[in-house]
């Protein structure tokens, strides 16, 4: 309102000025021109104070928008997601009722084999024994997961090694349900990355087992148990092989130490005492098919011990074959470790299976020696092994195996 305030006292100053005759002219343009200047200046002030108040205006919307976006964001994820890396790569909910733990395993190693046969020449090579991913979480709470691919096997590509569903019932117990892996011995449930030596003992007592069907478990502060019900035949069903199932029952004592603990047989310098002992029995039936291990029976007894620094495992099985005794086969195998600290770990391991052919590669004694160097922890190792395989066969002849492996595990 100013400039037109001005505007007006010009135009007053004008109208008087023209009575008072033409000596005053040139005084009233130059008092003209300096009202007309003044009012451009007033004007342009007033322009650009609009000009500042519409942009500050506008960037107060533009960041009251964004910071909706953002609490829109928030409130579709979840405020406060945890993610990282506990025993795996974890993402989750805040409550914890929906969770993922990603996991990974790579052993890739270098075997040297020599053959006292004369037919069979002495050869070298590289091999990716295991590379596989695990996924495992919870979901809303009461119920979790499982999932392995193995990516090693060939012509397959990536491949189901487990996948089961559990569900908590309380009090200890657990319902599991899918492909499942049989909890046939304590060697056998201790994971492919914390094995103590490069490979399980052989012999089908020794070896990881899996079936699809169910399992329900129990565990309490000194007491596991398990009790399985699986597919025979591979996993397969039908008319052929209708009813055809296996059982496994197994059941675990701790007389001292952690549960956890005995997820490996290494113990390292300063590490809890722990004993635990264990018991399994195995049997099939072959229902309505013509499966040939209709009634074979298995036992099997073992035990883990720790002492801070030193280990030992020691099992027994015994196979009993229904369809024939020349089918029985017994199985024994020790374990032990010593941590030389710094990282530095020796181990043996004696393996003997007999059965009564006498004429099959698998009844023999296999003696491993060994040591593994932890670059971080299980995580990163590095593992030179040397087997003398003396095999019972025909004709007798004994081999030896050199390998060197290493392992990344996350």
């Amino acid at each position: 309102m100013s400039h037109l305030y001005l505007l007006g006292v010009a135009t007053l100053t004008l109208t008087s000025a023209s009575f008072a005759g033409t000596d005053t002219n040139a005084d009233l343009q130059a008092r003209l021109e300096a009202a007309e200047a003044r009012i451009n200046e007033l004007s342009a002030a007033t322009n650009n104070n609009w000009l500042n108040d519409t942009r500050a205006d506008e960037i107060r919307g533009l960041v009251h928008d964004v910071l909706a976006d953002a609490d829109t964001r928030a409130s579709l994820q979840g405020s406060a997601i945890p993610a990282g890396y506990n025993g795996g790569f974890t993402i989750g909910s805040a409550d914890g009722n929906w969770s993922m733990k990603i996991n990974g395993l790579l052993q890739t190693r270098w075997v040297y084999l020599d053959d006292d046969d004369p037919a069979r020449d002495s050869a070298w090579g590289f091999d990716t024994n295991r590379a596989h991913m695990t996924f495992s979480g919870t979901i809303a709470g009461d119920y979790g997961y499982s999932i392995r691919h193995n990516l090693t096997n060939s012509g397959a590509g990536s491949e189901e090694e487990w996948a089961y569903g559990t569900v908590g019932l309380g009090d200890g117990w657990t319902l599991a349900m899918g492909d499942l892996v049989l909890a046939t011995n304590r060697a056998a449930q201790i994971d492919d990355g914390y094995l103590m030596t490069l490979d399980r003992a052989e012999g089908d007592a020794w070896a990881r087992a899996t079936g699809t069907g169910i399992s329900l478990n129990y565990e309490s502060d000194d007491i596991r148990a398990w009790v399985q019900v699986v597919n025979n035949n591979d996993g397969a069903v039908g008319p052929a092989n209708a009813d055809a199932t296996q059982f496994n029952g197994r059941v675990e004592f701790m007389v001292d130490g952690n549960w956890g603990q005995f997820d490996q047989i290494h113990s390292n310098v300063g590490d809890a005492d722990g004993t635990v002992v264990g018991l399994t029995y195995w049997t099939a039936d072959s229902g309505d098919g013509a499966a040939t291990n209709d009634g074979d029976t298995r036992w099997t007894a073992d035990a883990l011990m720790q002492w801070g620094g030193t280990s030992l495992y020691v099992g027994w099985s015994d196979f009993s074959d229904d369809s024939t005794s020349t089918g029985d086969t017994s199985g024994f195998q020790a374990v032990f470790s010593m941590d030389l600290e710094d990282n530095w770990e020796v181990y043996g391991r004696y393996a003997d299976q007999d059965d009564n052919t006498g004429a099959t590669t698998l009844d023999g004694e296999v003696l491993s020696v060994g040591v593994n160097n932890y670059w971080a922890g299980q995580n990163a190792k590095w593992t030179i092994q040397v087997d003398w395989d003396n095999e019972h066969a025909a004709n007798d002849f004994d081999t030896t195996t050199v390998s060197t492996q290493l392992q990344f595990m996350f």
